[in-house]
């Protein structure tokens, strides 16, 4: 059976979920709510590497997000997070498709957090922060500038400069207003909205940095001892 099932690679995922019409259908789920129990994250091997098993369900479908987190794989010259997502019928349990997991983690995160940043960002925002040079980066700013045209700006930050040019030249590409951001404080300091997916143990933002009304987004800590940002 497995055999047979379609598999939906990455570049029809990223053709079929423009970001206006995800956000839109986000919303609504969060609205209407799903089952989703708590995420399941197994240490896979002494030097950081993990599993993590994410399900959810609702009326019409269930499935199962499939990733490994794999840090020492940048030596390898590879992308440390792969995924997959199982996609089963909501009537029968029985699969469906499989569907590339990266594309999909990297299309419904960066909607959710342009989402989040519909209700909580000021109206007269313009300018936004991607804290991090991952794969998510050129995706986040993607998503907030399709949401709020009004966002004419983006600083990239990270302690790789030459990644950080990288997604500049990316969101360049885009038609999207992007530099790099050479001081994180000053950055900081003058952005309207803050995204920032890291893995980083140490704080990155401080709240001394903020201006009132600056809205803050935190997306890559998955583990206790990572931290984006500090108390304040």
């Amino acid at each position: 059976m497995a055999a047979s099932l379609p598999y939906i690679p990455a570049a029809e995922v990223h053709a079929a979920l423009d970001f206006p019409s995800l956000v839109d259908a986000l919303r609504l789920a969060f609205v209407h709510g799903a089952s989703a129990p708590v995420r399941a994250s197994h240490e896979v091997t002494s030097e950081g590497d993990r599993l993590l098993l994410m399900p959810a369900w609702d009326g019409d479908g269930l499935g199962v997000k499939i990733v490994t987190v794999f840090p020492r794989n940048r030596e390898r010259g590879l992308a440390s997070v792969a995924a997959l997502y199982v996609l089963m019928d909501g009537a029968t349990g029985y699969p469906r498709a499989l569907i590339d997991g990266e594309a999909l983690t990297l299309r419904r995160t960066a909607a959710a957090s342009a989402l989040a940043a519909q209700w909580l960002a000021r109206p007269d925002a313009q300018r936004l922060l991607v804290v991090g040079t991952g794969r998510l980066a050129p995706w986040m700013a993607q998503a907030h500038v399709a949401l709020r045209p009004d966002l004419t700006h983006v600083d990239v930050w990270g302690r790789n400069a030459d990644a950080a040019e990288e997604v500049v030249e990316a969101l360049r590409e885009e038609g999207i207003d992007a530099e790099v951001a050479l001081d994180l404080r000053v950055a900081v300091e003058q952005a309207d909205v803050i995204s920032c997916a890291t893995t980083s143990r140490e704080p990155l933002v401080h709240g001394a940095w903020l201006r009132p009304g600056t809205h803050v987004d935190l997306v890559g800590g998955f583990r206790r001892d990572m931290r984006e940002a500090d108390d304040a």
